[in-house]
């Protein structure tokens, strides 16, 4: 049964026309809930273990943000669609079986504008939305197809071991590769088309589109970028271009100005994917030539990039001059508690983060900042009790459990540590893990009667979810 998943993850195919069918025919039958989450997590576990896999927590959280927003604003759908972000220069953004879009770094800092931005993951949402994925099963269902798991792992390896890459690429045929990861011209179209119509009721200025794809055809043009070939998933066309050109006269003009987070997360990826000595005087440069797309936002990066370097005082010093352009984002209080921590301002610290936390309550960032601010103030217990107050929204993510691990560690609580590492490498994908840590956990000696059937019970659940995965 196992081998049945696998084969339906990665498709080959021949790239040619094919008929569209009608959305709600037989392809919704295809696969089940339990194939389809089954399929979802056998990818994920590959993608979070690869060293590429962007993790923090403020950029991830505003491309889920955003790709939230075009899925509930601009489809009609309840979609459960997973975001994950890779460093990787090429501009590239792709979906995947399972509601899974994978976005590379340098398609986030290629992006002139918010709305650029929102036009490529729009497309991507539109890929799942007319189930292209799907289709393109079907139509090789009668053919010949390889394991999507195989190619799956070659994609990922290449960012980390090119000689493991290479071995895997091999075994699942470099040439079919391509054709899997390519949609057929009339996929593409559509997803443009649809795409256009989720940009649009989203609030975003459909001229985005074109401008981005144009953005896209400049680079494939004159830079292979650091990913393989086989991942350029959306060859752009003058003839797509001129399509949706076409298609904008029927659509009215948005004026939307790009949210401050936008640049600031471009900011934040430059300095920590860039150079350690230049990205401080590329910001630098830009304020003095006035070039910043946002000036705010270079201050920013600056203010990051001096951190980076260990230059406190310079960091301070463009802090300060930022900290009076009245920037509405959690960001700049994350910021601020960082340069106060490099000061050894721990009281100041605390206090900035409460404030960010009393405009900002739900953020990831600042709680996890003032999280792991507390247990290193040796204050765990308030910790704890902070971070219950977060169980019901944020039940699914990893950071969650990776705080109250932390901090039941520095309780000495080891079952609670355990039970909570389990779950942090669960929402990670990684169930052999979990398993190891929910078994430490077992095994500790520790706990009250309900603390140790919870367990217990926890323990045997995860088991036989790795049979099911298994069989």
């Amino acid at each position: 049964m196992k081998n049945l998943f696998l084969s339906l993850l990665f498709i080959s195919i021949s790239v040619y026309p094919n008929d569209l069918p009608e959305l709600g025919s037989h392809f919704d039958n295809l696969i089940n809930l339990s194939d389809e989450k089954k399929i979802k997590f056998e990818i994920l576990s590959k993608v979070y273990q690869s060293n590429s896999l962007i993790t923090d927590l403020e950029i991830n959280d505003y491309i889920e943000k955003l790709g939230r927003e075009l899925s509930v604003k601009g489809t009609k759908e309840k979609l459960d669609i997973k975001f994950f972000i890779l460093n990787d220069s090429s501009i590239n953004a792709f979906a995947m079986l399972g509601g899974i879009i994978g976005i590379h770094s340098g398609l986030i800092l290629a992006a002139n504008s918010e709305s650029e931005l929102a036009s490529v993951i729009s497309h991507e949402i539109a890929h799942i939305t007319q189930k292209h994925l799907l289709r393109l099963f079907d139509s090789q269902a009668r053919n010949s197809y390889k394991s999507y798991i195989a190619i799956a792992i070659a994609i990922l390896a290449a960012r980390s071991n090119p000689q493991v890459a290479s071995g895997a690429i091999a075994a699942a045929n470099a040439s079919s590769i391509q054709n899997t990861l390519d949609f057929t011209r009339e996929n593409e179209k559509e997803a443009d088309r649809v795409g256009l119509e989720i940009l649009l009721k989203s609030g975003y200025d459909p001229k985005g589109f074109v401008d981005f794809f144009q953005t896209i055809d400049k680079f494939n043009e004159f830079s292979s970028g650091a990913a393989p070939a086989f991942l350029r998933t959306h060859p752009i066309t003058g003839e797509r271009i001129s399509d949706i050109q076409d298609r904008l006269k029927e659509y009215r003009f948005i004026q939307k100005s790009s949210d401050i987070d936008f640049y600031l997360v471009k900011a934040k990826l430059k300095v920590f994917l860039g150079d350690k000595e230049y990205i401080t005087n590329y910001f630098m440069k830009e304020i003095k030539e006035k070039k910043s797309l946002n000036e705010n936002a270079s201050y920013f990066g600056l203010v990051h990039a001096y951190l980076r370097n260990n230059k406190i005082d310079e960091a301070r010093k463009n802090f300060d001059i930022l900290k009076y352009k009245n920037i509405k984002s959690p960001m700049l209080f994350q910021l601020e508690s960082k340069l106060l921590i490099s000061e050894k301002n721990y009281l100041g610290a605390y206090k900035i983060l409460n404030i960010g936390l009393k405009e900002f309550p739900t953020n990831k960032s600042l709680i996890y900042e003032f999280v792991n601010l507390l247990i290193n103030l040796n204050k765990s217990q308030q910790a704890i009790s902070f971070l219950k107050k977060y169980e019901n929204l944020y039940s699914t993510k990893s950071f969650l459990y990776e705080l109250y691990a932390k901090a039941y560690a520095a309780n000495g609580q080891i079952l609670l540590q355990h039970e909570n590492l389990s779950s942090y490498f669960y929402y990670r994908y990684d169930l052999d893990e979990a398993i190891i840590q929910m078994d430490l956990a077992n095994k500790s000696g520790e706990g009250n009667f309900y603390e140790k059937s919870r367990v217990e019970f926890r323990l045997n659940e995860l088991k036989r979810e790795a049979d099911l995965l298994i069989n």
